[in-house]
Formats: C-alpha cells, structure tokens, sequence
C-alpha cells in the first residue's frame, strides 16, 4: 500500500507591514517653544515692540501648547487606524490564500479517489489554523494497493493501469504522484512479458500432454492386440476339439 496525494508544502509569508503603520509610540516633538521659558524672551518681543494689530491677534502660549497637544494626539490616532487598516487586510489575504489552498487539496485528494475505485482507500488532511479560527486543509494524501494479481498478468495490467490513472488523475500530480505512476507502469511492462510468453509455456505443456497421450494410446492398443492373439489361439482350440468329436460320432454310426 502506498499513498498518493498533496503534500503539506503550505507555508504563508504575510506581507511586511510598512514602517510608517507600525503601532508604535510616536516619538515626542516639541509642541511650542512658548513653553520654555528659557525661550520666551527670543520667542516673544515685548508688548511695546508689537503693533496693535499683532497684540489684537496673537495667541497666549498657553492656548497654543493645547492646539499643538491636540494635532499629535490627532496624528496618533490617525497612524493607529492606518496601522489596524493594514493589519486587517494582511489577515485578509492570509485567510483568502488559505481558503484556496484547502480548496485545490480536497479537489486533488477527490480526484485521487474516484479515479482509484476500490483500489483507493480513505483520504487524510494535514490542516493549519488561520487567524479566524478555522481549521484549512493544506496537505494530504490517499492510500491505493499497488500489489500484483497473483498468477494472472492480465488482471494485474488492468489494476496497475487503473492506479497509474488514479496517480495522474489530478491537475498537478505531486512527486510522490509521479512516483506511483513509474511504479505501476513498470509493473506493467513485466505484466506484458510475462504475458507474451505465456502461449509458447502453454504450447510446450500441449506437446507434452500430446506425447503422453498418444504414449498411452499405443499401450493400450499393444495390449488390444494381445487379447486378440489370446481369443484366436481360444476359439482354434474350441475348433480342433469340435472336430474331433465329429470323427468321433460318424465312425460311432457307421459301425
């Protein structure tokens, strides 16, 4: 017995996820140089140096820290989304390849089987677990009888074809398909010798039998011409004596 079937070379490598969607902690920038005070003499000329126009306009620092504060923690949020985003479509694609995947194994296993017929036997999976939880099929592989018909050449010719087609039946035959393929086809090359020289076998034993026959029949017909012989040499026997008692009885009567 030996098995024939898809073998488990199902590996998935998700695509490398881009730096830039990494839910990593954002490194701090500064916010606004009004909130050092080391600063502010540079940052902010004094009141009587300022227009009108400008003192009317400008911002406290205290409400421009907020605004800075609000736009990184806008950003963050925004890389996170991007990086759940990809994240979700890497599992995505992950699940669909797996889903193809367990989809070409059963086709093949199937096809497997129904070209075996009672020469194959049950089908076994190899399954992964995706990131959904479900169990896929990505290898497996079916049993078939690959031993000879004892004594019969021609029976075994059409079981090792019928295995070879079972081999082949898929669209893509693994090597281990291949390999049970060869196996049967050599098997039945020596099938067919041994078939073409079964009728000179077979006509050496009619000689035989012939022989011996007609051996049987001239011994029996030796013996045939013995119980002859013994019959004449009988009834002459039986002549003589009647003979002989015919004198007899004529000389009796004329006296």
């Amino acid at each position: 017995m030996m098995s024939i079937g898809a073998a488990s070379t199902y590996g998935y490598s998700p695509p490398v996820v881009s730096s830039q969607f990494q839910a990593a902690a954002v490194s701090p920038t500064s916010i606004d140089n009004a909130t050092r005070p080391d600063k502010a003499s540079s940052d902010f000329p004094p009141v009587d140096q300022m227009s009108a126009g400008d003192a009317a306009g400008a911002k406290p620092p205290e409400e421009k820290a907020v605004s800075g504060s609000q736009d990184l923690e806008q950003q963050k949020r925004a890389q996170l989304a991007d990086a759940e985003a990809e994240l979700q479509r890497v599992t995505q694609e992950e699940i669909s390849e797996l889903a193809a995947r367990d989809r070409e194994v059963r086709s093949h296993e199937q096809a497997h089987m129904a070209a075996g017929g009672q020469y194959a036997g049950s089908v076994q999976y190899d399954y992964k677990r995706g990131p959904d939880g479900r169990l896929y099929a990505v290898g497996g592989e079916v049993g078939i009888d690959t031993s000879r018909v004892p004594g019969d050449p021609q029976a075994t010719i059409d079981k090792m074809e019928q295995v070879r087609r079972a081999a082949l039946a898929p669209a893509e035959p693994s090597g281990q398909d291949l390999a049970v393929a060869a196996q049967a086809a050599q098997v039945v090359a020596q099938a067919r010798a041994e078939l073409a020289t079964k009728p000179a076998e077979d006509s050496e034993r009619g000689d035989v039998s012939a022989s011996e026959e007609s051996d049987q029949e001239s011994a029996s017909g030796d013996d045939t011409v013995d119980e002859a012989s013994a019959s004449s040499r009988d009834l002459s026997l039986y002549r003589n004596i009647a003979a002989n008692a015919a004198d007899i009885g004529s000389v009796d009567l004329r006296a």
